[in-house]
Parts: C-alpha cells; sequence; structure tokens
C-alpha cells in the first residue's frame, strides 16, 4: 500500500453561543472576553489536541514542517472558523527543529487560511443564491413519512414559541434553539427552569433530524455537498493521473460547520443520525495499490475530539473502495449541469428566504 494524499473536514470547536431568543435570560450577556460565536479558551485546547492527533497519526506520511505546495487549509468566512483551523494548524506544524524555525521561544509559525466571502460560498457551505433548495426543503417537509415523523411534536413546537419568543414552526427551529441552550451550559450559564421539559431529551430527534431533512433527497445533496464531493474526485483523479498541481500537495485541510460534514457524508449514505458535535471530523485517504497499481479510498469519521477513529463502508462498495466506482456510486450528486439551472425554481413565483446564520 502506498498512501499519496489526505483530505479532512471538521466542524469548528467549542463556541459561546452564536444565537438567541427573544426570552432568553442571557440576552444582553456578552461572553467576554470571547464575544458571541468565538472559540473559548477550552476549544482552543481541545483544537490544538486535534492538530497533535493528526500530527501523529500522519508522521510517516506527512512533511515534518509546513510548505505551501504540501497543504492546503481553507475556512469558511467565519472568524471561529478561522480561528479552529489556525489552532489546529498550529499544532500541525511546529516548526522547531526544522529549516522553518525562526524564533527560539516560539514553536510556532504562520500557515495561511484561505477563504470565500460568506454570502459567496461554493464550497463548504454553499450559500450563493439558490431558490430551488429551499423549495425542495419545503417539498421534503410536505413528504407524508416527513410529517408523520414531525407531528408527535407540534405540541412542543407551540409550547416551545410561547416559552421561548420564537415562532417554532420546523425542526430546523428546534435545532436552533438547542445549539442555543447547548452552548450557554457549556459556557456555565443558568438555563431557565421551563427547559428541563424539554432540553435535551424532547429536543434531541428533532435537532438530529433536520440536519438529514435538509439533503434529504439527491437533488438537495447534489446543491449542498456536489460541489465539494466533485473538486475531491477531481483532485484525487489528477493525484493517480500524476496531473495535480502542485503535484507535492500531500494534504486538503477545510475547517466548516455542523451542516458542511453532515452534507457530505449524508450525500454518500453514510451518515448516521446523530447531533454533529464541535470538532466532528471526517477524513478521506487516497491510497494505491504497489501491486495491481488501483488507487481506493478510505473515509474515516470522528464524532468528537476524544472518539476513536471510525471506519466508514459506502454502500456498494467495500472499505477500501477503488476510486472509480466510488465516482460511479456517487454520480446521482455530482453536478453536471449549470449552477443557475440547477438552482432555478419550478415556480417562478418561489422567493428565497434571507439567509440565516451561521
Amino acid at each position: 500500500m502506498h498512501s499519496s494524499w489526505r483530505k479532512k473536514v471538521f466542524r469548528h470547536g467549542p463556541r459561546t453561543p452564536a444565537d438567541t431568543y427573544p426570552n432568553d435570560p442571557h440576552i444582553n450577556q456578552t461572553f467576554s472576553p470571547f464575544g458571541w460565536g468565538h472559540i473559548t479558551n477550552n476549544g482552543k485546547r481541545e483544537l490544538f489536541g486535534i492538530g497533535t492527533w493528526l500530527r501523529k497519526r500522519y508522521a510517516d506520511f506527512m512533511s515534518p514542517y509546513y510548505t505551501p505546495d504540501v497543504a492546503h487549509a481553507q475556512a469558511t468566512g467565519v472568524a471561529r472558523t478561522h480561528m479552529t483551523l489556525q489552532t489546529v494548524l498550529a499544532s500541525l506544524f511546529p516548526p522547531k527543529d526544522t529549516p522553518m524555525e525562526w524564533h527560539p521561544k516560539y514553536n510556532w509559525q504562520p500557515v495561511p487560511v484561505f477563504s470565500q466571502p460568506l454570502n459567496e460560498d461554493s464550497l463548504l457551505l454553499v450559500r450563493t443564491p439558490c431558490p430551488r433548495y429551499f423549495e425542495a426543503l419545503g417539498e421534503v417537509l410536505e413528504l407524508p413519512n416527513v410529517k408523520a415523523e414531525i407531528e408527535p411534536y407540534l405540541g412542543m413546537l407551540s409550547e416551545l414559541s410561547l416559552l421561548t419568543g420564537m415562532n417554532l414552526t420546523q425542526p430546523e427551529d428546534v435545532q436552533s434553539l438547542y445549539l442555543t441552550l447547548l452552548a450557554e451550559q457549556e459556557f456555565g450559564l443558568k438555563l431557565p427552569d421551563w427547559t428541563k421539559s424539554y432540553f435535551p431529551q424532547q429536543m434531541q430527534f428533532l435537532t438530529d433530524q433536520s440536519y438529514i431533512y435538509n439533503v434529504f433527497t439527491p437533488e438537495m445533496q447534489k446543491i449542498k455537498a456536489g460541489p465539494f464531493l466533485q473538486k475531491m474526485f477531481t483532485e484525487m483523479q489528477e493525484k493517480r493521473d500524476g496531473k495535480l498541481k502542485p503535484q507535492t500537495r500531500k494534504m486538503f485541510i477545510y475547517t466548516g460547520h455542523d451542516t458542511t460534514v453532515v452534507n457530505i457524508l449524508s450525500s454518500l449514505k453514510i451518515w448516521k443520525r446523530q447531533l454533529p458535535r464541535y470538532s466532528v471530523m471526517t477524513i478521506f485517504e487516497l491510497h494505491k495499490n504497489n501491486i495491481t497499481g488501483e488507487y481506493y479510498v478510505e473515509v474515516y469519521f470522528r464524532s468528537h475530539a476524544k472518539a476513536p477513529l471510525e471506519k466508514l463502508t459506502v454502500p456498494g462498495c467495500d472499505f477500501q473502495c477503488p476510486l472509480d466506482q466510488l465516482i460511479e456510486l456517487s454520480g446521482d450528486v455530482l453536478p453536471n449541469e449549470p449552477y443557475d439551472v440547477r438552482c432555478a425554481s419550478k415556480n417562478e413565483g418561489f422567493t428565497e428566504p434571507p439567509l440565516k446564520g451561521p
């Protein structure tokens, strides 16, 4: 076996709350000194550990120090993903005792992190205008089997709307509230007494399920994860064929959000319903069989920073999935038409709702 290429995608680390709700007793919190939606000190320590873990796992594969031709790092256009990736890179590429050592006291070197403007993101969040996606999401929520899953929780939605001052009408609203309460709890804030009747148990199913509804169909998966998969497969083919530039590139490392990881793995039919926790990670490894010359892909998953690495097997393939077979199995979610055609709504009168978050 010959190891030749790695792509890592993970969610940002632990953060302060990014959202609130009208009746939130902590609505006037400043979360000083971090601010809203930023990485905490505990988060930084966790992320530094991830870089150390990656360094150890790939010690025999990686260069002992960072060079631009070997690794490419990219984050979404959000402060917390940049902070996340910079912290991981600090421990992934320590320069001490390498040609990149530049200071006797600081075992750190600057590593560039690339990104797209948030509302022009076409890879990790896909926030460019796409009316058809939101139209399709509305259609999913009207499917009989989906409505049957949501129906037992309609009373809870009404109760939570009164308690929070929010207008909770669909699973994604529950997810938003759940994540706010979770972030407040992890920051050490006292939650209102009413939350004991709902959080986390009663809210868990719709929260977890909302991620699945968001990419429920191959069409939605093509919109949200197709560009990333297409780029990844193209780079794998270029690596196999000796056409990847730069030719010495060994690693791509991306930091996004909960939906980034869920959307990619859902599109490959290997997402298991769960709450995507901070620092959730998936790794794609391209290997070459030195006997047959065949290239194959291994997919790994780590549910959080302390979790063991799991092997994921794409349906219809073995764990060591031949590259061409993996591409063929993913055909229904790979873009094969212009973006404006893919994103055009079926109903001419449909209007895309305002973007939220992240």
